[in-house]
């Protein structure tokens, strides 16, 4: 069976952002991708780094794939482009160092099975 693409594409950056690790911030906020809210105030429950909040796991797994969808497509705030390089979706998220960027490109061959997936390769992979 296929790992989806975008989900593989969460969990690896989920894994970065350490939560899975009981003692990271994207862990004790249930929020694998350590999304920020750009709500009205006081819609969404927010640390104090503006960081959504969520009830569970799966509440921000779920956020996390939608804001994953938008940025992949074109539709944030982000203004990233189908066709620009994983690596640029990273830094969005705070993924800039390339030990840390390499780990997440080893996740996603790992999980994809696909060992041309890079740092360079274009956001329409993952939507396929």
């Amino acid at each position: 069976m296929a790992v989806p693409k975008l989900e593989a594409l969460l969990e690896s950056i989920g894994l970065a952002h350490g939560w899975t690790v009981p003692g990271c911030d994207a862990f004790k906020l249930r929020n694998p991708l350590l999304i920020r809210s750009f709500a009205l105030p006081g819609k969404n429950e927010v640390d104090e780094q503006g960081r959504r909040i969520f009830g569970s796991m799966m509440s921000g797994y779920r956020a996390g794939l939608f804001d994953l969808q938008l940025k992949i497509e074109g539709k944030s705030r982000a203004k990233l482009k189908q066709d620009d390089p994983l690596s640029s979706l990273l830094a969005v998220y705070g993924i800039r160092e390339s030990q840390i960027q390499d780990k997440v490109v080893r996740f996603l061959c790992a999980a994809l099975r696909d060992e041309s997936i890079s740092i360079s390769t274009p956001l329409s992979y993952f939507l396929g």
